[in-house]
């Protein structure tokens, strides 16, 4: 069973409690909302914080001069206020506490009676328990309004009640919990978040503040917390307890100016942060730390125009997120101005790696410092980079060129002159080297193809003389002597357009040079096929003979030849008509 001791102590208790809920704190002018701590025992409450402890301790436990000797040695910087209440009406308030509980006890144990004078008997008990705890309570109201209330350092407070008491010495406890809080005591800092969000570098000025911001207390200490690196909610959860106990809208207010100004770098989930892009929903989960380098308006504005040079958009506040997007640019138009021969060697970039490796202002900074160099690089990258994509497409179509000229005359000086530009890098010289010669290997090329096309040409015309002066295809139709020329392949004279640069590389595309003299040998065997298909429409059983070919040196070789030929001739004969091929 509960002890007697244990009961009264939780009376107590719960009554302080009571008594003490409806005290409503609020600090400054911001009316920073503010929590009593209460606490029982001997032990002393935890120091720091955001609440203010209230020490509560009774006579039955410790005596007046203890608690009065612990309000003093705490000293008058002490936020704690100490209770104590006296050991008064001890024997009555025991007396009620026992007459309740045994009261209580046989209503409990007897249960719910079912005849009328068990249900008499029942409501006696009651009325019995009734009277116990009201007078019970009475005698706990009394003894918890006698409280003393000692402040650190030993004053006592005199207001009329418990609550009163403590309400008024919670209120002297406030600026000795948050002895820092006045410098962040405004109701303005919702117009200064506002203000920075949106790119407004004296936001400050909202809470009157006009000299630098890193200066005002709030920001500096803010600076000072964040140091090397804290997350958005560390600086807030320390700014928060004494002996700030600042506002949460005045620590943000500070973190969003710091970023606005360039004091404070954010990086969010991996994200560096732009001006303008830290709010107070990111805070929190926001990774802080200060920049080494600030920089001011004309600055910024000479990056920017940095930036726009050399071909990168940045508009105002993006200094710090365009830094990157920059040092990249750079270092493809250093790709792009130099590569493999016959271009020049790029460029070296190893100070743009350097500069990757600084983030935030201090990277801005650091390309400051070298602003001359960096706009030069970007000016002669960029016109060298443009100079190759023209000059590259030239040199390509060089080597087209050059790869179909083969064995004509002059392709091996011309091919010298082109490894020449490639072994000495000079694609990209203040003196072109390309045009002469590619001109000199158009030229010569167009003249290769156009002899080897008109020998095609002349062959061709030979060939179809004596094809249609034959008796066979003089006999045929038109529509059969055009059937016969399409299936060989020789119905018309393929039409050569070498007039310029683009139809003269299309034309050794699609017959390589070498392929002109394959066609020209082509052209006899071709038309001996159309000459035996026309003999054989003619007569099907016309049959094609080659002649054994032979070296002749004599009369008498001539005459076995022809004997022989003669022989094999009239025997064929017997099997068709003979076409010599």
């Amino acid at each position: 069973m509960t002890s007697l001791s244990s009961k009264r102590a939780s009376l107590i208790g719960a009554t302080c409690d009571e008594a003490l809920k409806g005290i409503k704190l609020a600090q400054g002018k911001c009316k920073e909302p503010r929590k009593l701590l209460v606490h029982f025992g001997s032990e002393a409450p935890p120091a720091g914080g955001s609440d203010i402890p209230v020490w509560v301790r009774d006579g039955w436990g410790e005596k007046e001069g203890t608690v009065v000797n612990d309000a003093r040695a705490a000293g008058s910087d002490s936020a704690i206020i100490h209770v104590y209440i006296p050991k008064a009406s001890a024997s009555d308030l025991q007396k009620t506490i026992v007459e309740y509980e045994a009261a209580k006890s046989t209503l409990d144990f007897k249960g719910t009676p079912t005849t009328p004078e068990g249900r008499e008997a029942r409501d006696a008990m009651a009325t019995r328990m009734a009277t116990a705890e009201a007078a019970r309570n009475q005698i706990v109201n009394d003894v918890i309004d006698r409280a003393k209330i000692f402040q650190g350092g030993g004053g006592e407070r005199y207001e009329l009640n418990l609550a009163a008491k403590v309400e008024a010495a919670a209120q002297a406890s406030l600026d000795r919990l948050f002895p820092s809080f006045k410098d962040a005591d405004d109701n303005r800092w919702a117009n200064v978040i506002n203000r920075a969000k949106n790119g407004d570098e004296a936001a400050l000025s909202a809470v009157d503040w006009t000299d630098a911001p890193e200066k005002h207390p709030v920001c500096a200490a803010v600076l000072s917390e964040v140091g090397s690196g804290k997350r958005g909610k560390e600086v807030r959860d320390a700014f928060e307890a004494s002996p700030y106990g600042w506002p949460r809208d005045a620590v943000d207010a500070a973190l969003i100016t710091l970023h606005t100004t360039g004091h404070l770098r954010a990086t969010h989930k991996g994200m560096m942060l732009s001006q303008g892009q830290l709010d107070q929903a990111k805070i929190s989960v926001t990774d802080f730390r200060t920049e080494t380098a600030t920089l001011n308006a004309r600055e910024k504005m000479k990056l920017r125009k940095l930036f726009h040079d050399a071909g990168v958009d940045c508009k105002p506040n993006e200094e710090t997120a365009k830094a990157p997007v920059f040092l990249v640019r750079l270092a493809e138009l250093a790709d792009r101005a130099g590569g493999e021969p016959p271009m020049p060697a790029r460029p070296n970039t190893a100070h743009l790696d350097t500069l990757r490796g600084f983030g935030g202002a201090e990277q801005l900074a650091e390309i400051l410092k070298q602003h001359d160099t960096l706009a030069k690089q970007a000016k002669d990258w960029g016109k060298l980079a443009e100079l190759a994509a023209k000059r590259k497409s030239a040199w390509e179509t060089l080597c087209t060129l050059l790869k179909h000229a083969g064995t004509m005359p002059g392709a091996d000086e011309l091919r010298k002159q082109a490894d020449a530009v490639k072994s000495e890098r000079r694609l990209l010289d203040a003196s072109d080297p390309v045009p002469d010669v590619r001109k000199a290997a158009v030229d010569a090329l167009r003249a290769a193809v156009t002899a080897a096309h008109g020998e095609y040409e002349k062959t061709y015309k030979e060939q179809m003389a004596a094809l249609t002066a034959s008796d066979n295809w003089k006999k045929l139709k038109t529509d059969q002597q055009r059937q016969i020329l399409a299936s060989e392949g020789i119905d018309e004279m393929p039409v050569l357009s070498v007039g310029n640069e683009a139809d003269l590389i299309r034309a050794v595309e699609q017959t390589p040079l070498p392929a002109w003299k394959t066609k020209t040998d082509a052209l006899p065997q071709q038309f001996a096929r159309a000459a035996m298909a026309a003999a054989r429409l003619l007569e099907p059983k016309t049959q094609s003979l080659h002649l054994r070919s032979q070296t002749l040196k004599t009369p008498e070789d001539v005459k076995a030849w022809l004997v022989e030929t003669e022989k094999k001739l009239l025997g064929e004969l017997k099997k068709g008509p003979i076409v010599i091929g």
